[in-house]
């Protein structure tokens, strides 16, 4: 029998976790084992995400339990998504242009070998103390990776891993970009559990498109005594809703790394070996990233929540812990039943009722009542059904589900769901009405634009996104983002954004807008005005605050200020003999560009004249000078006073056109015999 790598590690880390703890281990053990190997982890009571930080496959995550569901002392430290001893069988796919990368780094196993790569950024880091970081970039493509830990939609706790990747084109063209995320999915020692979607168990290849994809995917190995219960929110809450979504065995997207080989009928085992992996894939279909544009890609994976009933006919129900209306639409949720015959013998016309309370109505799917025939020893059955209510306001409902038997008792789950009043968000703008100046400059430079995003409503805004939009005349400073991605905004939550923006270089008053969109509110939008005042052009000399001695050395800089469109450069300078004298000219850094050594010229020294003559300078194109133009070493001859004059200035622009700036002259104080 061949064993696989993935095999070997499983052993592996099995067996120094039997070596190294005596028993089950408890959470303060396993929260040291991302330090023994070497992962970046952020962890609470419920579950870790942890990150690999090697240089194979660094930036892969998985997500374990840690106390799990507080109700099942059986689900402490399992894997959901495996990634022992160091997560390397998960990986996203960032499809650019056709062309397929691998989020992260390079790889000499199994899963994404056939990839592309790219260039590492930054991190795995932790940030604000309780997400992890990761950026690589593919071509004009950059993309991060977000891990958080947030509430389930179906336990309402702090048990499930948000994954979150923006992609943003840092080109100057349009691209294509798609992403698939596969996730290497477990249910503690159990690796081909079924997916449990709506009222189907999935146990073979499936794909469903975007109008048949399920709201949630749960898993559990036993409904009676389940060791561990998962769940993947596919839509709603913050999760972005993908094009398509892939169920099959692991080795088949370990594989190929966007499309992979659906087979109807197929069991999960995995490809080219004989072992169940199921694993699922997300996919969002290539769409136009345009320059400077940012997109999101969220989905949730972690604990599920179902209320069991045991007993011969055992009952699990499962719906959302909290509901809300989303844009405008009426309130519609699923409740989903799970049966499991735990009998020694067959069970008799079981038959399953759903009691609803005022304020819930069946909006689609199967009647309340419903009659599921016999079932045999140890099967299991679900039912979905699609509920709806008008309720606009915060309240508490209880609906409950039966289950009987002609040969068994009957059986019933109570459980609850809150109706949330929707999100309402706002926005303002704090933002100076001005940029200052300080001595010709911009100060400060770039300008900080605040927003604050505050939700009054009863339920969290979802996915939310803050994007600045200046109009002519100001920018978005170099390497700013024009989006912001807060995500989630829960009620009563203010949520502080800023952007900086510079001047294209004109004076006046410039608009622009910060729009706030989010999954479950309509878009809102605040408009605000900065204006730009005109600074001064002009050419100065930079001589020494202080006096100088008889044979010192000092240098004169010959600065321009805010010189517009500026490409040719002459000038004369002119100083006392009998005081000073030139030492040496050097080129000013106003004439080294990012191609190099533009055209200089150091001028003729005339120091019996009192004369340094003809300095010039030429720049490849015109454009805003800010900067040095020469400099002159001087050396103090005698005492006295010497003034320095620019003399015989020639400034043009493009076509030859004179530029205007004014002139400021100087002087230098000589002491000594």
């Amino acid at each position: 029998m061949r064993i696989s790598q993935r095999h070997l590690l499983t052993i592996l880390a099995v067996f120094t976790l039997f070596i190294c703890i005596i028993g089950i281990p408890n959470q303060d053990d396993s929260i040291a084992f991302a330090a023994r190997y070497g992962n970046l982890e952020i962890s609470n009571q419920y579950i870790r995400i942890f990150v690999n930080q090697s240089d194979d496959a660094t930036g892969r995550f998985a997500v374990d339990s840690t106390g799990g569901d507080p109700l099942n002392p059986r689900d402490n430290n399992m894997p959901l998504v495996y990634g022992r001893p160091r997560p390397w069988t998960s990986y996203t796919t960032i499809r650019i242009d056709g062309y397929d990368y691998v989020f992260g780094g390079t790889t000499e196993t199994r899963a994404g070998r056939r990839g592309m790569y790219g260039t590492r950024i930054s991190g795995p880091q932790i940030v604000a103390g309780n997400s992890i970081a990761t950026t690589w970039r593919f071509g004009d493509i950059e993309a991060t990776q977000i891990l958080s830990i947030v509430r389930s939609t179906t336990t309402g706790l702090l048990d499930t891993a948000k994954i979150t990747y923006i992609v943003t084109n840092l080109g100057s063209t349009p691209h294509q970009v798609g992403l698939r995320m596969m996730l290497d999915t477990m249910l503690g020692s159990n690796d081909g559990a079924p997916f449990r979607a709506g009222d189907k168990a999935i146990t073979t290849d499936t794909v469903y498109r975007l109008a048949e994809i399920p709201r949630f995917v749960q898993a559990f190995d036993s409904l009676s005594n389940p060791s561990v219960t998962s769940q993947a929110t596919l839509i709603g809450a913050d999760a972005t809703p993908p094009d398509r979504v892939m169920f099959t065995n692991w080795g088949n997207l370990a594989d190929r790394v966007w499309d992979a080989l659906i087979v109807s009928g197929r069991e999960f085992l995995r490809e080219g070996e004989y072992e169940l992996d199921s694993a699922l894939a997300l996919f969002w279909e290539m769409r136009t990233l345009n320059p400077g544009e940012s997109r999101e890609y969220t989905t949730l994976y972690g604990m599920g929540g179902i209320s069991i009933a045991p007993g011969v006919i055992a009952l699990g129900v499962t719906s959302p812990a909290e509901v809300t209306s989303e844009k405008g639409k009426p309130i519609t949720f699923p409740i989903v039943a799970y049966i499991e015959n735990n009998g020694p013998t067959l069970a008799l016309d079981v038959r399953v009722d759903l009691n609803l309370p005022t304020g819930l109505a069946l909006a689609k799917g199967p009647r309340g009542k419903i009659s599921l025939g016999n079932m045999e020893p140890g099967e299991t059955r679900q039912i979905a059904w699609e509920v709806t209510t008008n309720i606009a306001e915060e309240r508490t409902l209880t609906y409950s589900v039966a289950v009987e038997a002609e040969n068994a008792e009957r059986n019933e789950v109570y459980r609850e769901v809150k109706v949330l009043a929707p999100p309402d968000l706002n926005i303002s703008i704090l933002a100076p009405p001005s940029f200052g100046v300080v001595e010709d400059a911009f100060y400060p430079y770039p300008l900080k634009i605040n927003a604050r995003i505050t939700n009054s409503g009863g339920a969290p805004a979802y996915g939310v996104k803050a994007t600045l939009t200046p109009e002519y005349g100001i920018v978005l400073a170099p390497m700013e983002r024009a989006s912001r991605f807060p995500g989630q905004i829960t009620p009563g939550e203010v949520c502080d954004i800023s952007w900086y923006i510079v001047p294209l270089g004109e004076a006046g008053t410039f608009d622009y807008r910060i729009t706030v969109d989010s999954r479950n509110t309509d878009s809102l939008m605040a408009a605000g005005e900065i204006a730009v005042p005109q600074l001064s052009s002009r050419l100065l000399l930079q001589t020494p605050d202080s006096p100088v001695e008889t044979g010192e050395f000092f240098i004169v800089r010959i600065l321009a200020r805010n010189v517009r469109r500026l490409q040719n450069v002459r000038f004369d300078l002119a100083f006392d003999p009998s005081i000073l004298e030139v030492v040496y000219v050097s080129r000013g850094t106003a004439f080294v560009e990012d191609q190099g050594m533009s055209e200089w010229s150091e001028g003729v020294i005339h120091n019996h004249l009192g004369l340094l003559q003809s300095v010039s300078g030429r720049l490849t194109q015109p454009k805003d000078v800010t900067g040095e133009l020469a400099t002159v070493g001087f050396r103090a001859k005698a005492p006295g006073q010497s003034h320095i004059f620019l003399s015989n200035i020639s400034l043009l622009g493009e076509e030859g056109q004179a530029v205007v700036a004014s002139v400021e002259h100087g002087s230098v104080v000589v002491t000594g015999e």
